[in-house]
Formats: structure tokens, C-alpha cells, sequence
């Protein structure tokens, strides 16, 4: 490697250590787990995704699109604190094995295919309610209140409502940091994208809170208050495999897969070369396999970090390494800073994070767009906002599935007739004797009622020959053709024949298979041909 080379990938690396440490601190306790946890998931998983995978723009480790579907799944074992006990710590390893191992099966089997199914808008809305959801549940720690340990939107409110009723008031002191940080962030990334605003003011927050002596006493909740952070590795478990551990985890460790895919298509799109998208997901589930080992929770491709990453225009995937080694020396020996940080500092960044995850632009573009991609915005943001995460990615995707079904579930028909050897559009109230009804679009089973109200509205009355041109058409299955033939039956009864033209080999094999009476005329390359001669052959 060329000098250059290394010092870029070495100053990308670290600048995205340093910024980036703030977030790994914060999604962790995001995710209902102690501050420490993020930086193995950072690391360890980091340095694993590097080595496995292509892009040179991708950062994995903790992210905020996965962190809520994180807390939503350790919810049973959150104590008082909103913060995983060591009675949960098995169920935790066992979600980022299963999130690793769904990532491999998924890779080996082929459902790289099926990201194409999911519409951005989906994505979109997710994110819009997810960057929600996170801004709501930080309004505890940026008040100074004690935390809430309810998951989701009216958990956060009617957990804060209790508390002001109690009598429980914000602390001017944590609001007071929480609006530092959150101008800090945002002068930062306004002026200077390159300048580590997140790290500086977390830094800060913690200098101001040790020189001052300040700690939940003092209405400012330090992390060491909520937690306690020993120096070094923090302690983890092997993976609960019974079967009812690994059946309830199941579902929302596919969420966050296929999430974190989502994020991943998104990240590596940044290269200018093709994206190997089976190597990236493959290194993304041994990244997790291994994390599941060694104290992470479930790691996917960060938008942000990866956004960082490739502002400093690094060469290989050594950057991602740096990064990932890097964030090793604050993990074992910085402990006891990390205990000094306040609260409100964390909900600061996650409230300027969250803020980012609204594009505005992008949003505005997609709703103008189709009334399709206002629909599943709306709904998978609805759903993100009042149901459990894991269910909110499959109602986007699902209605999604829907719609595409429905508009390939509708084939379109369009009449022609013969004028002087030449095929031309039926025009308005001409009744020819032959009619070429050319059908394009898909033609299985679901399409097979759309298709018959379609072919029987365009025909004439004077009709006495009907030609189904099937040239433009696809998918026709056993129903169909079935279809057709009841069709031809009924016009059988009212005097008109009906023929297939422009069949291709496939159909072919499908009409003999099924031993058909209609009669056919091959495919033929040039435009109309193949229902010339079905005209001429009856």
C-alpha cells in the first residue's frame, strides 16, 4: 500500500473513531444497554466486517434505525435503571447470533433478490418514525427525570406524565447541557462537517460535570449514576439456544436483519464499483456470529459513520479497520471517563441525530411522486409510531408487496383490428368483424379476473374472430390459459371463435402440457406477423 494511501485510510479510521464515539455510547444506551456495550459492538464487529467484506465505505456497529428494535426485544429484561440486567445477558447474545446466523442463511440462499421488493418509501417511513420514536424516548434523560423503562411512543409519555404528577420537575442543569450539545451538533455539522462537534461536546459536558462535581444530586444524571462502567471489558454470556428463547427472538432478529440490509444497500452504493451485496451481508453476519461471543448486540451498516467514513476519501477497507482498533484503547483503559458523561450530553447527539434522519428534500420528492409512495410513507410511519418495530418493517414491506401485486394483477388490453393488411387501433365505435385484442403484462393467477373484464369490455359487438395476442405478455400459468379457455367457450356460445397469436415456446409447452383445444399461432419477431397469420390460418 502507497504511503498516501495508508495516511488516508489511517486519518479517515480515526476521525471516525472519535466522532463516531459518541454514538456508539449513546445507541447503546438507546438499545437498554450500558454505554460500554456499544464500543464492542463498535469494535469487534467492525473489525470483523472489515475484513470480511468489499466496500471501502462501510462502517458497522451500532446503529439508531436498529437500536429501538434492540430495546424492544430486551424489554423483559430491563431493570429499573432502563438498562439490560445480567439475568438478560444470554437473550442478548443469542439475538446477535441470530441476527449473524439470518444474515449467512440469507446471503447463501439467495434473498439478495428480494431487497429489490421493498420500496425506498418504506424505508423512508421507517426512518421518519423511528427518528420519531428516538427523539421521544431521549426526553427523560434531557429533562434530568429518572428513566423510563417503557418501550415505544405513549410508554415515554405516560411514563414522563406519572412523573410530573408525582411532582417531579426538568432539571435546569441537564436542560441546560442537552441544548449545548444539540447546538454544538448542529453548528458542527452546518459549518464543518469534518469537525468531531458530537465528540467535543460530550467531552465537555463531562470536564464541566467532574470540575463541578455534578451528578444526579445535583439534578445532572451522569452516566456512572445510571450504570456502573468498570474499566475494561464489560461482561457478557453464551447464547441461550432453547428453543423457546430462540422462538421468541426469532421474529425481531428478522427485522433487524432485514433492516440492516436496507441500510447496508443503502451504504455501499456510495462506491463507484458494482456493490457485492452477498460478500457484504455474508461479512455483516460473521461480524454479528462473532459479537454474539464477545459482549455486542446486533451490528449493522451505520448511514452516518459510513457518510463520515467517505468524507475522508479512504482507499481500502483499512479505514473501516483503524476505525474498529481504534475505538479498543477507550474501551480498556477509559472507563472512568466514560462514567463522567452526563446523561443529557447522549440525549443531546441522539436528539440532533434523530432531527437528521427527517430529510426533508427527499421526503417532499417522494410524496409528490405517486400516490403509492404517499400511501406506504404514511402507513409504515403510522405503524412504526403505535406498533412493536419488528412489526412495523413488515407491515411497510408487506403493503408494499401488496400494491406491486395488485398493479401486475391487472394486465392491459388493447384493440386492434386489420386495415388493409395493417394493424391499427380500433378507433371509437368501429365494430369489425376481427379483432385483435394484444394483452400485455402479467397473466398468472391473480391477474385472471382483471384480464376477463378487460378483454370482454374492448370487444366489439360485431365481433365474429377474436385474436388474443400474447407477444407482450408474461407469466402465463395453468389458470390463465384455463381462463382463456372458459372464455372461449362462452363466445363458442354466442357465435364468435377466439385464437391465440404470438405464443412463445414456454406457452407452448404449457398449452400442450395441459392438452388445450385453442387453437395458436406461434411467436413472430416482426410486429403483428404472428396475428397476421393467425387471421389467415382460421
Amino acid at each position: 500500500m502507497r504511503t498516501s494511501a495508508f495516511r488516508a485510510d489511517l486519518l479517515a479510521g480515526a476521525t471516525v473513531a472519535l466522532v463516531g464515539l459518541p454514538q456508539c455510547l449513546a445507541y447503546a444506551a438507546m438499545s437498554g444497554l450500558p454505554p460500554a456495550y456499544g464500543l464492542t459492538t463498535a469494535s469487534v464487529a467492525g473489525l470483523v466486517a472489515a475484513l470480511a467484506g468489499r466496500s471501502r465505505h462501510v462502517i458497522t456497529g451500532p446503529t439508531n434505525t436498529t437500536g429501538l428494535l434492540v430495546l424492544g426485544a430486551l424489554v423483559p429484561f430491563l431493570g429499573a435503571n432502563g438498562l439490560l440486567q445480567p439475568a438478560g445477558l444470554g437473550w442478548l447474545a443469542t439475538l446477535t447470533l441470530l441476527c449473524g446466523m439470518l444474515r449467512l442463511v440469507f446471503a447463501f440462499a439467495g434473498g439478495v433478490v428480494l431487497v429489490r421488493f421493498i420500496p425506498e418509501s418504506v424505508l423512508a417511513g421507517f426512518t421518519v418514525g423511528v427518528g420519531i420514536l428516538i427523539a421521544t424516548m431521549q426526553l427523560d434523560e434531557a429533562l434530568g427525570l429518572p428513566a423510563v423503562t417503557a418501550a415505544g411512543l405513549w410508554g415515554e409519555y405516560d411514563g414522563l406524565a406519572a412523573m410530573m404528577a408525582a411532582g417531579r420537575t426538568a432539571s435546569p442543569s441537564a436542560v441546560a447541557v442537552t441544548l449545548l450539545c444539540v447546538g454544538s451538533v448542529a453548528a458542527g455539522r452546518r459549518r464543518w462537517r469534518r469537525f468531531p462537534g458530537a465528540l467535543l461536546a460530550v467531552v465537555c459536558a463531562a470536564g464541566i460535570a467532574w470540575l463541578l462535581q455534578l451528578d444526579a444530586a445535583a439534578g445532572l444524571p451522569l452516566v456512572g449514576d445510571r450504570t456502573d462502567v468498570p474499566a475494561g471489558w464489560p461482561p457478557g454470556a453464551l447464547p441461550d439456544l432453547r428453543p423457546s428463547v430462540v422462538g421468541s427472538l426469532l421474529l425481531p432478529s428478522a427485522a433487524i436483519v432485514l433492516l440492516g440490509t436496507l441500510e447496508l444497500l443503502v451504504s455501499v452504493r456510495a462506491d463507484e464499483s458494482r456493490p457485492a451485496m452477498r460478500r457484504e451481508i455474508v461479512a455483516q453476519g460473521w461480524a454479528n456470529v462473532a459479537g454474539a461471543f464477545a459482549s455486542a448486540f446486533p451490528a449493522s451498516a451505520s448511514l452516518t459513520r459510513s457518510a463520515l467514513l467517505r468524507l475522508g476519501h479512504p482507499e481500502s477497507r483499512a479505514a473501516a479497520a483503524v476505525g474498529a482498533v481504534f475505538t479498543l484503547p477507550i474501551l480498556l483503559v477509559g472507563g472512568r471517563l466514560i462514567a463522567y458523561i452526563p446523561q443529557a450530553a447522549l440525549a443531546g447527539v441522539l436528539l440532533v441525530t434523530a432531527a437528521s434522519m427527517v430529510r426533508q428534500p427527499a421526503l417532499g420528492r417522494m410524496w409528490r411522486a405517486s400516490g403509492a409512495s404517499r400511501l406506504l410513507l404514511v402507513v409504515t410511519t403510522f405503524s412504526t409510531l403505535v406498533m412493536p418495530l419488528h412489526w412495523a418493517v413488515f407491515v411497510g414491506a408487506g403493503l408494499g408487496l401488496v400494491i406491486h401485486l395488485a398493479r401486475t394483477s391487472a394486465p392491459r388490453v388493447r384493440p386492434l383490428t386489420f386495415r388493409d393488411d395493417r394493424l391499427v387501433p380500433l378507433a371509437p365505435g368501429e365494430t369489425p368483424e376481427v379483432v385483435v385484442l394484444e394483452v400485455s403484462g402479467a397473466v398468472h393467477y391473480a391477474a385472471v379476473d382483471p384480464l376477463l373484464d378487460e378483454v370482454e369490455r374492448h370487444l366489439p359487438g360485431a365481433a365474429r374472430l377474436v385474436i388474443i395476442d400474447l407477444s407482450h405478455a408474461h407469466e402465463l400459468r395453468f389458470t390463465g390459459l384455463r381462463a382463456l379457455e372458459w372464455w372461449a367457450a362462452d363466445l363458442e356460445r354466442r357465435g364468435i371463435r377466439l385464437r391465440l397469436a404470438g405464443v412463445t415456446p414456454e406457452v407452448r409447452e404449457i398449452l400442450e402440457g395441459a392438452g388445450t383445444h385453442l387453437p395458436y399461432t406461434m411467436w413472430d419477431p416482426e410486429p403483428g406477423r404472428s396475428a397476421w397469420k393467425a387471421v389467415h390460418a382460421s
